[in-house]
């Protein structure tokens, strides 16, 4: 995904992903069956240290069928929440609107340095707790934009 600019990375982050509902579509993800989750990933290039990560929920997700909760959690494969822990995205929730640095890699600590080129992973998870099964396949409605800082170390 691309760089920010110079004006949009005045607060610092230089690199953006949005996803929407579409990304979720059977000809984008794939058959995902009911409560399956979904994982996009972010690259983190050797020799960076991530520093911070923000989501800000553009428009509310919704479904076709009777979903009401999905959430997103962002990390690496160390520790899955690692940036960011779980936040309500769906318009059935009292989802957030914006929600940066919840995780243990930053909230309380400088950030992780990656010596090894490695990815961010933003794991989207339907149906957490209220036992109403559907599929992300169903989304008809929703976009969420993360912001992360990444500082070259090289």
């Amino acid at each position: 995904m691309p760089k920010l600019t110079v004006n949009e990375g005045a607060f610092g982050m230089s690199d953006e992903l949005i996803i929407d509902f579409a990304a979720f579509s059977v000809a984008n993800a794939g058959v995902l069956a009911d409560n399956a989750t979904k994982t996009f990933t972010y690259v983190i290039p050797a020799g960076t240290m991530v520093t911070d990560v923000s989501a800000y929920l553009m428009t509310a997700f919704d479904d076709s069928g009777g979903g009401d909760e999905l959430n997103v959690i962002v990390g690496d494969g160390t520790d899955d929440d690692g940036f960011l822990t779980t936040a309500a995205l769906h318009v059935d929730q009292t989802e957030i609107t914006f929600v940066a640095d919840t995780g243990a890699y930053i909230d309380n600590e400088n950030g992780k340095v990656y010596t090894v080129a490695d990815t961010i992973d933003l794991k989207f998870i339907p149906n957490v707790s209220t036992g109403t099964d559907y599929s992300l396949n169903e989304l008809t409605a929703g976009q969420v934009k993360f912001k992360f800082r990444l500082v070259s170390l090289a």
